[in-house]
């Protein structure tokens, strides 16, 4: 067997086949440590929404983005492999059901517990904070588990040395998937290292492993029998790309200093087995009503000084320094709705001082809503052969809808409604400012969805249930690229 990529999917499946009387493969592209020349090959041009250069997203090394990834843990929902009303293209041709028997192994090999699904009684009851009263049929306070974050890597190094099964090579880069003249059928894989020799791999089955914006390439780029790419005969390789849009801060909540504690949600909590953090996430009620993507929010607090602190701030010095102050209209506007933040703000002038008059915690909730899929994000080949291997490139054109930024507003809106509700104080959004654009702190959760996704239909989808790319007998891919919906 081959696998292709040594990120978290393909050191995790070679992990799961040490002992199992099978010969693995592992090719990965890079080294042990961080190489200028192999990162390159990731470089290609964001053309679509704005996000984060193709080189920098990924890490292109043995243990893959697992090298720079944050350690957030936390399981899909059963609704988000369904086929949603208001969400265009969604449903899985698996069920939570399928996937769930399985989390637990999977949580060992990133380190958190793999006794339980980490939001428990017992474990909720030795946080020992109390949770915010949400109304449930909104929204709801979840425990999820911080890897460490494992570094697969070098966690993995050693044990997969030691395997007389599993023989994995570095600076090994996959430049062509070889066919059958039919391509039904993977008849060998040419590879090369950075500085040459090229070679072929040959195998009984073959795993793609890369990630979302790499098996894509690879894909498109093997095209000498099948001419628009492998597994590509309805041209759906490459679409559908979605990512976790993440807006930081989706709003700013003042809360009263010393009425709520929220230290539940803005700590992490340690206990024998690990460290956990509570999220605040949409209810499966209102996901249904509002045919609204998934989300959740993760709380921080902000030590800085309010917007409208700032804002005040700003207009003092500049008519004290009688400059004109850029963007009147939105301190203008943001004074009339941070209130508390002006009042602090005159009285720290008046009295010289650095204390609040109304003591307020200003909170800082983290939204992220999953991508709603859309064909015409893609990823796909460029004219230009830059690269070392004198290959094509892949540009992203990601292709965000009104779909996804009302989906953005309505959550936040929803978070809002619930802190106003409680009577936790003022609540004040870009976001809620002009709805028809996207605010200034967009970012992303760097995790490529979609480009290969998987349907029982091969005129819907790239793989089937069993992760075999349709049409072909041996070639199989591991990676969140067959994700329909990201959850």
């Amino acid at each position: 067997r081959c696998i292709v990529g040594g990120g978290a999917a393909g050191v995790s499946l070679a992990m799961e086949l040490i002992d199992s009387g099978l010969k693995v493969v592992l090719l990965e592209s890079g080294d042990m440590g961080y190489d200028d020349r192999i990162q390159s090959l990731y470089k290609g041009p964001n053309i679509g929404f704005w996000a984060e250069p193709l080189d920098e997203a990924r890490l292109r090394m043995f243990g893959g983005s697992t090298n720079h990834w944050a350690g957030n843990c936390m399981r899909l929902d059963p609704i988000d492999f369904e086929a949603r009303e208001g969400i265009p293209h969604s449903g899985w041709p698996i069920t939570y059901d399928d996937v769930e028997p399985f989390y637990l192994r999977a949580q060992r090999y990133v380190e958190t517990p793999a006794g339980d699904e980490y939001d428990t009684p017992a474990r909720r009851e030795a946080i020992g904070k109390p949770f915010l009263p949400f109304d449930p049929d909104r929204i709801r306070s979840v425990l999820y588990a911080e890897s460490p974050p494992t570094a697969f890597g070098f966690v993995y190094e050693d044990q997969l040395r030691a395997a007389e099964d599993i023989a994995v090579y570095l600076f090994a880069s996959v430049l062509e998937v070889e066919t059958n003249g039919t391509a039904s059928e993977v008849t060998g894989l040419r590879v090369s290292s950075i500085d040459g020799p090229e070679f072929r791999v040959r195998a009984r089955h073959y795993v793609l492993a890369a990630g979302g914006i790499e098996i894509p390439r690879i894909m498109l780029l093997s095209n000498a029998v099948a001419t628009n790419g492998i597994g590509n005969e309805n041209d759906l390789v490459g679409r559908f790309f979605m990512d976790h849009m993440s807006l930081r801060p989706s709003l700013t909540a003042m809360i009263p200093r010393e009425s709520v504690d929220l230290s539940a949600y803005t700590e992490a909590h340690f206990q024998d087995d690990g460290y956990f953090r509570t999220a605040v996430v949409a209810s499966e009620k209102i996901l249904r009503e509002e045919k609204l993507p998934n989300f959740r929010f993760i709380l921080f607090e902000n030590t800085e000084r309010s917007p409208g602190s700032r804002s005040a701030e700003r207009l003092f010095r500049d008519i004290r320094d009688g400059e004109a102050t850029p963007n009147l209209i939105g301190h203008i506007e943001t004074l009339l709705t941070d209130k508390d933040g002006v009042t602090n703000e005159v009285y720290r002038t008046v009295t010289r001082g650095n204390e609040d008059l109304i003591p307020r915690t200003w909170l800082d909730p983290w939204i992220s809503v999953e991508s709603i899929p859309n064909p015409d994000s893609r990823v796909k080949l460029i004219d230009a052969r830059d690269d070392h291997f004198g290959q094509q490139r892949v540009s992203l054109d990601w292709q965000l809808t009104a779909l996804d930024r009302d989906a953005n507003t309505r959550a936040t809106e929803i978070l809002a409604m619930e802190l106003g509700r409680l009577g936790y104080g003022r609540v004040w959004s870009e976001l809620m400012q002009d709805g028809s654009r996207w605010p200034r702190s967009v970012h992303h959760g760097k995790h490529h969805c979609g480009t290969t996704r998987m349907s029982d239909d091969p005129k819907t989808g790239v793989v089937d249930a069993n992760c075999r790319v349709h049409g072909m007998s041996n070639l199989f891919i591991a990676s969140s690229s067959f994700f329909p919906t990201p959850g």
